[in-house]
């Protein structure tokens, strides 16, 4: 009776029907007949339960549960019959179980509902907001039609929106305006930017098309103007061939000219005295820049030399023994001046035999060299003869000679003292000093003036001539430690002194003029 009693109360308050088991279940004792109760009492308690529903209906089944059992154990313990009334709890306990999982997953699919149905009023709010908006953009479109319509229509015609509207109208058109108007302000300017941009992008096109067709034109005229210039650049350049071609045409005539007007007037080999004094200077430049060179490291040895050295050195300096050491540099540039002076001597042309059909030019300069300018111009007269006859093959071979025993003859009086052979090299450079020093005599012996060349030897003893002399081996200028002048004397010449007398046509011969000192090396005595 009281397992029945809470079977019948729990499924009252849950609202859920009894399986087969539990309602066709056994009971010893039949439920007494009971009056319907009053309508009101039925509707209070109707409520009441609805209310606990309401607040929280599974805690009131896991509340009632143990309750109920409670219940039934209390009444079972007191019933004195415990095993013809008390009703057995386990087909109750699994019922109670498969109400609660069923409870459970009616809440998740209430949860799942009630998220479907917020997603769902999401989208219905979002749609109903697309649809004010397309009214309102349709109202605007329409206004905006009905006063174009106005404006265009003549006075008194008739207006279709133009008839009377209720108050009651106009103040809901006017607060749909108002919730419409943001929006409708939006869409606007969502618009307005449309337009701007495609306004900006047709902007945007319109300049590319205009840079391009610029750009092409711009090309078009480089392209031209290139064409224009490379067609310039070749008539200029043909111009300046032509004007080059010219040019050379005409000098070589200015040159043919000045030619034929110097062999008339006969003053093509002269030169000026600068320019002699400039020749000659670099050529004892040369001399003194090949021996440092070449000898700067050597020491001077005068214990065994031959008597050919001997004879160079004593034509240098009779007293060559005693010469200081230090200025062996100083007496290797005189052996070479020394030789030089066999060109400087030479009267009448560089490599003229002794022997042979052109031996008598030499002896009858010997005789006639005391006539003052008749001879130098019968000299110069004769050196261009016998460079125009065929003379002149013989005497470039005879030059070719002199140079070259010259220049064997100082490689081995510099070896004898210095014991150091000369290389390819220096000796090719000797032999261009050499013949640098043949083609100063050729044009000294064209001259007008008359020059000659000292080459200081056999004065032993004799003071320092500042005028025609330089030292080369004095720094100081001839004074002591005390700043007191000292007298120098001449040891020995190291290149030799040119010196003019007369004017450019040979005459005035008193007058004197030195145009380069000899460098000598001086002693204190």
């Amino acid at each position: 009776m009281t397992g029945e009693k809470k079977t019948s109360d729990l499924s009252a308050r849950l609202g859920v029907k009894r399986s087969k088991n539990v309602s066709s279940k056994p009971s010893k004792s039949a439920p007494p007949s009971i009056s319907a109760p009053p309508k009101a009492a039925i509707a209070t308690k109707t409520k009441k339960s609805e209310v606990q529903r309401r607040k929280n209906p599974f805690n009131d089944m896991l509340h009632h549960k143990p309750g109920k059992e409670k219940d039934g154990r209390s009444s079972a313990s007191s019933t004195q019959d415990d095993g013809d009334e008390e009703a057995d709890p386990g087909p109750e306990v699994i019922t109670d179980t498969k109400a609660a999982d069923k409870i459970a997953e009616l809440e998740q699919t209430l949860v799942v509902s009630r998220e479907e149905q917020n997603a769902l009023r999401e989208e219905l709010a979002k749609a109903r907001e697309h649809g004010l908006v397309y009214k309102g953009t349709i109202e605007d479109y329409r206004r905006q039609l009905a006063v174009r319509y106005q404006t265009q229509s003549p006075p008194g015609a008739f207006h279709p929106n133009s008839r009377p509207t209720s108050r009651r109208s106009n103040s809901i058109s006017m607060d749909y305006e108002q919730e419409v108007d943001p929006r409708r302000s939006l869409t606007f300017q969502r618009e307005d930017l449309v337009e701007q941009n495609y306004d900006l992008r047709s902007k945007l096109a319109q300049l590319q098309d205009q840079l391009m067709s610029q750009e092409a034109l711009y090309q078009s005229r480089i392209e031209q103007a290139r064409s224009r210039s490379e067609t310039e650049w070749n008539e200029l350049t043909s111009r300046l061939h032509i004007a080059e071609k010219e040019s050379q045409e005409r000098l070589q005539q200015l040159l043919s000219l000045k030619s034929s007007i110097s062999s008339l007037t006969r003053m093509d080999s002269q030169v000026t005295d600068s320019e002699l004094s400039e020749g000659l200077s670099q050529l004892a430049h040369r001399v003194r820049e090949f021996v440092i060179s070449n000898f700067r490291r050597t020491k001077l040895e005068l214990s065994s030399i031959p008597t050919e050295t001997v004879r160079a050195l004593e034509a240098i300096s009779p007293v060559y023994k005693t010469i200081d050491p230090t200025d062996r540099l100083a007496l290797y540039q005189a052996l070479i001046s020394s030789a030089m002076m066999h060109i400087f001597r030479e009267p009448i042309i560089v490599g003229l035999p002794e022997t042979g059909p052109l031996a008598p030019i030499r002896q009858l300069a010997a005789y006639i060299h005391n006539t003052g300018a008749d001879f130098r111009e019968w000299r110069r007269t004769t050196i261009r003869s016998l460079e125009k006859s065929e003379a002149k093959h013989t005497l470039h071979q005879e030059k070719v000679k002199l140079v070259h025993r010259l220049s064997s003859e100082v490689g081995h009086q510099l070896f004898t003292l210095t014991s150091i052979n000369l290389t390819q090299n220096a000796q090719s450079t000797l032999m261009g000093m050499l013949n640098a020093t043949a083609d100063f005599q050729h044009t000294l012996l064209l001259q007008k003036a008359q020059y000659r060349l000292h080459f200081f030897n056999g004065q032993e003893g004799h003071l320092f001539d500042e005028g025609r002399m330089e030292s080369v081996n004095d720094l100081d200028g001839g004074l002591d430690e005390d700043g007191d002048v000292v007298q120098r004397r001449f040891a020995f010449c190291v290149f030799p002194c040119l010196e003019k007398f007369g004017d450019e046509y040979g005459e005035n011969t008193e007058v004197r003029n030195v145009l380069l000192k000899a460098r000598v090396c001086c002693g204190v005595g």
